[in-house]
C-alpha cells in the first residue's frame, strides 16, 4: 500500500515533533557515605640550640630555641627531655670530643630559667595542641660560665619525647 506524500511528511513531522518533545522534569536521589578517621599520632620537632661563645667569657651565656609539637586538635601532651648524650650524673653537658673536654649546660621551661627541663612530673612540660592542633614551646639555654674555655666546636644531643 502506497501513501500519499502528503501523509508521509505529516507522519515524519508528528514523529520529530514527540521526539523532540523535552523529557519530563525528574529527579533521583543516592546517598553517599562520608567517614572520617582522626589520628591519635603526635610528632615532636626541636630546633638546634646553639650558642657562639666569646673567649674568654666572663658570665654564663643565654640562648633560646624551639620546639613544635603537632597533634590532632585539643591534644594533651606531656614533653620530656634526657640528659643528653655527654651527661655527668644530673649534668648536661657538650663536649669536643679532639679536646676531650667539656662544658656544662642546662635547658629550662621559662625565660627566667629557674625551672630546669628534663623528665619526670615536675622537669616535663605539660600543654594541649589548641584548636590549630599545633603547639610553639620555647626552650631557653644556659651555658655555664668557664674561664677555661678552650676553643673548638662542642656538640650534644638531648632527646626530645612527647607523651600524649
Amino acid at each position: 500500500m502506497r501513501l500519499p506524500i502528503r501523509q508521509i511528511c505529516v507522519a515524519v513531522a508528528a514523529a520529530w515533533v514527540v521526539a523532540a518533545a523535552p523529557a519530563q522534569a525528574g529527579r533521583a536521589t543516592q546517598t553517599m557515605p562520608v567517614s572520617v578517621t582522626v589520628l591519635s599520632g603526635c610528632t615532636v620537632s626541636a630546633s638546634p640550640l646553639n650558642w657562639n661563645v666569646p673567649v674568654p667569657v666572663n658570665g654564663d651565656l643565654d640562648s633560646s630555641t624551639i620546639v613544635t609539637v603537632r597533634c590532632p586538635p585539643n591534644t594533651a601532651f606531656v614533653v620530656e627531655m634526657d640528659n643528653g648524650l655527654h651527661a655527668a650524673g644530673p649534668n648536661r653537658r657538650v663536649r669536643n670530643a679532639t679536646l676531650n673536654a667539656h662544658i656544662r649546660y642546662d635547658v629550662y621551661k621559662n625565660a627566667a630559667r629557674t625551672q630546669p627541663w628534663g623528665s619526670g612530673p615536675t622537669r616535663s612540660l605539660a600543654g594541649n595542641s589548641g584548636l590549630t592542633g599545633t603547639a610553639v614551646l620555647p626552650v631557653y639555654g644556659r651555658l655555664q660560665s668557664n674561664r677555661s674555655l678552650r676553643a673548638g666546636g662542642y656538640t650534644d644531643t638531648v632527646t626530645v619525647t612527647i607523651n600524649f
